[in-house]
């Protein structure tokens, strides 16, 4: 039987998980990175139960758990800094690996990119794809000075604001809110060992979560005017929260990085498969930060797709088949992160994110 080829457009989580699965499904891989080198943002990535069940799905938890920072329980702390309530959160991967952990987006991106070559992917960085088509018995990508590549399969991992995706799906760009989080790294201070989440009187919101021995991950979004997006800024917000939370700001040293996100938005409408084409990650959804699943439902499209490759008797069945294992599923669980957004933006007498965490958990207790 033909060895079948698969071209992904994107190097960011959802574009190498899916070079890895695709590779792992006995597929030659191909990825193509229309930035020059590897770039990730200096954020951090709160790898859910539900995600770590998945990394180990495509056999890289191990590299995660010794890179990032293990935890078993979540908490939220209240305007006084006293404890409102703390999760502990289901081992879904396994006996042998924690609940869930915090790990540098930068890392995270290293270990995938390393087991996706080591699997076989070719890798290349400054590839610009302008175009892809689908015809009766292959999928031609258009490379920017370069003659079109052929493929069985096109995976279209780019951002949900690159021209790509409406050139593709005929989609508009993924809408931004208004809002926006403030990202950063400050040092962890010992005892610091689980998520935590804080709200101030006036309606400010921190989470945090350990990512290595020494570093803590920070996300911040205000309540009003937007703080500015560096040290300073961060620092002064931090002090504004309190216990554990507004400790951290002692921590913000003058060169910190600070990254701010706006907070993204939407799923797209029209069919995320058709053909021999199958968009994936941001391409197709911008969730917001809130129960970690944006980076969570990129690795479950890797881990599906992988899953439909191996299987696969004819090409075109791929679409329908990825449409009829995510869509009703990801619907779901954006409907659940949109409304804990909404929630976050203009809470009411009816805001209850605990009720929403639970039905999410019932959601991915089961694999996709």
């Amino acid at each position: 039987m033909k060895r079948r080829v698969v071209c992904v457009v994107g190097g960011g989580l959802a574009g190498l998980a899916c070079a890895l699965a695709a590779a792992q499904a006995g597929a030659a891989v191909r990825l193509l990175e229309a930035r020059p080198d590897p770039v990730a943002p200096e954020v951090h990535v709160d790898v859910v139960p539900s995600m770590l069940r998945d990394l180990a799905r495509l056999g890289v938890a191990d590299a995660c758990v010794r890179a990032g920072f293990a935890y078993r329980r979540i908490s939220a702390i209240g305007q006084r800094g006293l404890p409102l309530y703390s999760l502990d959160a289901p081992r879904l991967a396994g006996a042998r690996y924690p609940a869930a952990l915090g790990i540098a987006h930068s890392d995270l991106q290293e270990i995938l990119a390393a087991a996706a070559r080591d699997a076989g992917v070719h890798i290349r960085y400054g590839a610009q794809v302008l175009r892809v088509v689908d015809i009766s018995d292959e999928a031609l990508v258009d490379v920017e000075g370069e003659p079109a590549l052929s493929a069985d399969f096109v995976v279209v991992a780019c951002g949900g604001r690159d021209p790509l995706r409406e050139r593709v799906f005929q989609a508009a760009p993924s809408g931004a809110a208004s809002a926006a989080w403030l990202y950063l790294f400050t040092r962890r201070s010992p005892g610091f060992d689980e998520a935590l989440s804080a709200v101030t009187a006036a309606g400010d919101k921190a989470y945090a979560v350990p990512v290595s021995g020494s570093r803590v991950g920070v996300r911040l979004a205000s309540r009003g005017a937007q703080a500015p997006a560096d040290a300073a800024g961060a620092r002064a917000l931090l002090a504004r929260f309190p216990g554990v939370m507004g400790d951290l700001a002692h921590h913000v040293a003058p060169e910190t990085e600070v990254v701010r996100r706006p907070l993204a938005l939407g799923l797209m409408v029209s069919p995320w498969a058709r053909g021999r084409i199958v968009g994936v990650g941001e391409c197709v959804r911008a969730l917001p930060p809130h129960f970690g699943q944006a980076a969570a439902q990129a690795i479950e499209d890797a881990v599906v797709l992988g899953e439909l490759l191996a299987g696969l008797r004819e090409p075109r069945e791929l679409a329908p088949a990825f449409l009829k294992r995510r869509e009703p599923r990801v619907r779901q669980i954006a409907a659940i992160a949109l409304q804990a957004a909404r929630w976050d933006e203009m809470p009411g007498t009816e805001t209850d994110l605990l009720a929403l965490s639970r039905a999410l958990d019932q959601i991915v207790h089961s694999p996709a």
